[in-house]
């Protein structure tokens, strides 16, 4: 019969002969005592390691990129070198004594397009992002029973690691490939197993942002946004310009978009307001006497947002004065052109085209134009008047050679818009139809009135803008003046180009975008027969309340200040207003600013009619309800005139980088409801930290 030991006869047996293995070493004791303190030691010892850990002697780039190092390798040198950064991949385990893994670099170096033409290697940057670890435990002159050793094979992904061994050329079919032979890897902090998981997850947690930033794409991303800051300071500087910071608090005005508000504890029911720009600030600069003026102004607006908007936003800003308009231009365009040589190796042809608003809006049926195609809207005017509507007389078409494209579908009206209105498609099948057929469809949607008999008029249309058969005529009508941005037409063209054509990033098309209407009526928020109706009796600036009319427009501004009974109509009245646009994406805009005290007063309290503000008033009259009584007292005290652009460097960073959205060229963005799931933000707080700047929330 066999007797069951019992656990004291156990242990006894134990305390004979024990045996541990504990990292990679074995242990005899015959107290478990002795076994606690050598664990502890070794703890410890680890422990310590993730503190005190040696100095890095190189960077895997200096590894690929340095001449002299490269020489040394040729000479059959293999150099000891200490790299850190995080394991990229899962260790492979090819026997019981080899793995191998690739160690990711903590430091990443961005260079220019230039510095690669400039260079001749092998290699791409992504490339040498990532080098090979290899370990080999039968050939390893080290003591392998050390703390620390040996673990390579063990290693998670993205543990972050101090690695010392030695440099030598990897096996197989590409000459200039590296490798470490690992003497010694010591984890300076785990990673935990879900780093891993997301790892291979097509869409990264928000959460989590800093995981997501340690890629390739992301790194490069952030350090090209700083080159380009470098580069753009460089031509700043180069012209005399003086950075100067402005508050961050700031008094609410009303400039258009929604305000971020700030309580004043000192100050009981007052507030701060984010600025929406340091147009006013600048302004006073320039009142100041700073001749040039230039920062990275962080810029805060309430938004609906999208992938190419943030909440908050950088912007690069600058304003001049004693100058003109060409005078702002010009150095926009050197900043453009130097970027695209640095960051794309590409040459920008300058100067840049000049294109009027109305020109744009007739042609492209957009005020940001693409002009990487050739494609047009035709103003049929001469041909046809539309009588379907009173404020939208003008037909036209947009045809589409289709040849062996397939057809475009009709673009939809935008998510949100107020219009129904959507292009007219016909393609011609002159086998099959008459020619006028798809003019009659159009005298039908748009009540046309032809200046000729509809065959004529069909056949002349038809030759005059090479409508072939197999083509897609695309029709609707617009305002004289068009308001109404972009055009059915217009985001007809923008699809049709989306769809059907491919650009290469070799040849953009920048542009300036000129002589914009100063005013734009209100849309009253009535749709008559799918067309939106303004109202040209309540007018908002079409840019900001501070841009000079143009020369031409100011006989008239100079007429209707002088007769109060008389109107502004903003078909007619054009500002100093320009725009820069590069492949169809506004990248900044500027003007020309108002520096005359009377005719920014006139602006503000006649046409805009902002509350708080009177055409005249006397010397020493208080208005303690003008939100812009410091900028109007500054224009009163000889401010010189004046003009700047501000680029939209976060939008300018993603086109640099060929990026759809400016997410991935900023650090830690907003998502599209505004929130920041990464630091919990916005977060609420408590009565009591409200109670302290005087605010309640309604129940």
């Amino acid at each position: 019969m066999h007797l069951q030991q019992s656990p004291l006869h156990l242990f006894k047996r134990l305390r004979i002969s024990y045996r541990v293995i504990h990292y990679g070493r074995s242990y005899s004791h015959n107290s478990l005592g002795d076994i606690a303190q050598t664990a502890r030691r070794d703890e410890i010892t680890k422990f310590k390691e993730r503190f005190n850990f040696p100095k890095a002697t190189h960077t895997i780039w200096q590894l690929y990129r340095d001449g002299s190092f490269q020489t040394r390798l040729q000479q059959g040198a293999a150099p000891k070198v200490v790299l850190h950064g995080w394991i990229d991949s899962p260790p492979r385990k090819v026997s019981r004594t080899r793995a191998f893994a690739n160690l990711r670099d903590v430091q990443f170096l961005y260079r220019t397009a230039e510095q690669i033409q400039n260079e001749n290697h092998q290699a791409s940057d992504e490339d040498v992002a990532t080098i090979q670890l290899f370990e080999d435990l039968t050939t390893r002159s080290a003591d392998i029973n050390s703390p620390g050793v040996a673990l390579l094979r063990r290693m998670k992904q993205e543990t972050c690691v101090c690695v010392e061994g030695h440099v030598c050329r990897a096996k197989g079919n590409i000459p200039w490939r590296l490798e470490i032979a690992v003497d010694r890897i010591t984890i300076l902090n785990n990673a935990e197993d879900m780093v891993s998981q997301m790892r291979g997850a097509k869409d990264w947690d928000p959460k989590y942002r800093y995981l997501q930033l340690r890629s390739f794409r992301l790194q490069r991303a952030l350090a090209m946004r700083s080159k380009v800051a470098t580069l753009i300071r460089n031509v700043f500087e180069g012209h005399g310009f003086t950075e100067v910071e402005t508050p961050l608090l700031f008094r609410s005005t009303p400039e258009g978009a929604r305000e971020f508000f700030v309580p004043s504890r000192t100050e009981v029911g007052k507030m701060y307001a984010l600025p929406q720009s340091p147009q006013q600030y600048k302004q006073l600069l320039m009142a100041s006497g700073v001749h040039r003026y230039y920062q990275f102004a962080k810029c805060f607006r309430d938004e609906d947002l999208r992938k190419d908007r943030q909440p908050e936003f950088t912007q690069v800003d600058l304003e001049m004065s004693f100058v003109k308009a060409s005078d702002v231009q010009d150095i926009v365009e050197s900043i453009l052109v130097r970027l695209w040589k640095a960051i794309k190796g590409i040459e920008l042809r300058h100067p840049f085209k000049r294109l009027p608003y109305i020109e744009a809006m007739s042609r492209y049926g957009i005020d940001k134009p693409d002009l990487r195609s050739d494609m047009e809207i035709y103003d049929l005017s001469e041909f046809a008047t539309s009588t379907a509507n009173p404020d939208y007389p003008v037909f036209e078409i947009l045809v589409f050679h289709a040849e062996n494209s397939k057809f475009p579908a009709v673009v939809s009206a935008p998510e949100g818009s107020p219009t129904l209105r959507t292009p007219l498609s016909h393609r011609i099948r002159l086998s099959k139809e008459e020619p006028s057929k798809w003019l009659n469809r159009c005298v039908a949607e748009f009540d046309l009135k032809l200046v000729s008999d509809i065959e004529t008029t069909a056949r002349e249309i038809m030759k005059k803008f090479d409508i072939r058969d197999g083509d897609v005529v695309y029709s609707c009508t617009r305002q004289q003046m068009p308001f109404e941005n972009p055009t059915p037409l217009g985001r007809q063209r923008l699809q049709i180009m989306q769809e059907t054509m491919n650009f290469s990033e070799k040849d953009p098309a920048p542009l300036w975008v000129v002589d914009f209407p100063l005013f734009t009526p209100t849309e009253t928020g009535r749709v008559v027969n799918g067309y939106v109706e303004f109202d040209y009796t309540r007018l908002v600036a079409t840019h900001h309340p501070f841009t000079m009319p143009s020369i031409d427009s100011l006989p008239a501004v100079f007429d209707a200040a002088r007769d109060e009974s008389s109107s502004v109509d903003a078909r007619t009245i054009f500002g100093q207003h320009y725009d820069i646009v590069v492949n169809g994406v506004e990248v900044g805009g500027g003007s020309t600013r108002i520096h005359d005290s009377s005719l920014q007063r006139f602006v503000l309290s006649r046409i805009l009619q902002v509350p708080g503000i009177r055409m005249h008033v006397e010397a020493g009259e208080i208005e303690p309800d003008n939100p812009f009584t410091h900028l109007l007292n500054a224009l009163t005290m000889a401010c010189p005139p004046h003009a700047g652009l501000a680029l939209g460097f976060d939008r300018l960073c993603a086109m640099l980088n060929g990026s759809d959205s400016i997410r991935d060229v900023i650090a830690f963005p907003k998502t599209q409801t505004g929130a920041d799931p990464l630091v919990g933000s916005p977060s609420r707080v408590t009565d009591e930290q409200l109670g302290a700047y005087h605010v309640q929330l309604k129940k």
